[in-house]
């Protein structure tokens, strides 16, 4: 190897050593459990629902929105699995520490349906906080419950601003994005 401090160099061994470790206990105990397949339905179902029901008349709008909330969801619950403040014993793929139907499908899709039906500010924000305390307080106690998720240094109530946080930041920022290619739009007619 190149010239590698032999600190980061362990880094990189433990690393590895994790990784199998992490890999075997999932193929010998999550791959085709129950947990497992119910993690399949949550990844699939809610996106055949959603394209069901999504307006395709502001699919680029909608769409857009639903990456910012998926982006930042997978940073956050990275950021929240490396820091040990919760722990996905069952998981879709053993590689990623994150609960990737959960991040990449169940969140950004509620966001982006809450989105689409709720025009007016204050409305949206009703829906929001709606959503988060059902998530928070009901949503996340279900995953702990049935061993999906498993806070460690994390309560419920730390997540629910965050539901509500996410849905206002992303919203107006999607909002001075649209609001911008529209006079740029006008512009160049």
């Amino acid at each position: 190897m190149t010239d590698i401090p032999n600190s980061l160099l362990n880094l990189v061994l433990m690393h590895e050593v994790f990784s199998k470790a992490r890999i075997e206990a999932w193929n010998s105990e999550v791959l085709g459990s129950w947990r497992w397949w119910l993690l399949i339905a949550l990844m699939l179902v809610p996106w055949i629902f959603w394209w069901r029901f999504v307006d395709k008349k502001r699919l680029t709008e909608i769409c857009l929105l639903g990456m910012f909330v998926l982006a930042t969801a997978s940073w956050m619950d990275e950021l929240g699995s490396e820091l040990l403040l919760w722990y996905y014993p069952y998981k879709t793929f053993p590689l990623y520490p994150q609960l990737v139907p959960i991040n990449y499908t169940v969140i950004p899709i509620t966001f982006m349906l809450i989105y689409q039906e709720k025009k007016s500010w204050k409305s949206y924000i009703i829906a929001l906080i709606i959503m988060a305390a059902i998530y928070a307080w009901i949503a996340e106690p279900i995953l702990n419950i049935i061993g999906i998720y498993m806070p460690i240094n994390w309560k419920y109530s730390y997540s629910f601003p965050l539901y509500v946080l996410i849905g206002v930041s992303h919203r107006w920022l999607l909002e001075g994005i649209l609001k911008i290619t529209g006079k740029s739009s006008e512009k160049n007619s």
